[in-house]
């Protein structure tokens, strides 16, 4: 079973996107899972890059109603963002060609110790030092649990 898991915006996003319902459903089915057995994990600049689109993608989602959903996220809010993750994600950014905010997402994934990365947007199956990025919407849940 995995140590940890980092999820990246782009899943949490769907959580709230009525757009794409089978995203939604296997969005919800991961944080759901991850969350009852303590393992998911997020950082400041997830919650920043989650408020910052809803509020321009989802403009019938109020404040109050955003609001609430960022107090449900801070406790997994864990991995930290510091002027080493900053650093290291620029080293990130160089050898793996990730944007720079991609790279600070998986600095701070590395540096509270998470084993994997759950993104659409990255490349499934890449390793990065002990960090595994899992593409959520081609991967089953129990294959990763189980492990």
């Amino acid at each position: 079973m995995p140590i940890a898991c980092f999820v990246d915006t782009n899943v949490m996003l769907y959580l709230k996107d009525p757009r794409e319902p089978r995203k939604q459903t296997i969005s919800q089915e991961w944080v759901a899972a991850l969350g009852e057995r303590d393992l998911l994990v997020i950082s400041p600049q997830v919650m920043n890059e989650f408020a910052h689109s809803v509020i321009r993608k989802f403009p019938a989602i109020t404040r109050a109603e955003l609001t609430r959903f960022l107090l449900a996220m801070e406790p997994w809010c864990k991995a930290p963002m510091t002027s080493r993750t900053a650093i290291d994600a620029l080293a990130i950014h160089a050898r793996y060609r990730y944007s720079l905010f991609d790279s600070a997402m998986i600095a701070a994934a590395l540096a509270f110790g998470c084993d994997i990365f759950l993104s659409e947007d990255l490349a499934s199956g890449q390793k990065i030092g002990d960090l595994t990025i899992i593409n959520p919407f081609l991967t089953v849940i129990e294959t990763v649990l189980a492990n």
